[in-house]
């Protein structure tokens, strides 16, 4: 099987956020990978979705019951 560097930075990604690493950290681990044209754009869109969701969860947390 032949090595895949962009699998392994998808995966690497992956567990950084599973150990609760910070967004920011992750976003630019990623860009790093991006910029050196290992990632694409949908690599990065997927990335960022993952914080995307947490932020949904966390706004209807916080909005006060009536």
């Amino acid at each position: 099987m032949k090595f895949s560097l962009k699998n392994f930075v998808m995966k690497t990604l992956t567990s950084m956020k599973e150990a609760g690493e910070d967004e920011y950290k992750i976003m630019q681990y990623a860009l790093k990978y991006y910029e050196k044209g290992v990632l694409v754009e949908e690599d990065l869109a997927e990335v960022e979705s993952w914080f995307e969701t947490e932020k949904t969860d966390e706004a209807t947390e916080e909005q006060p019951e009536e």
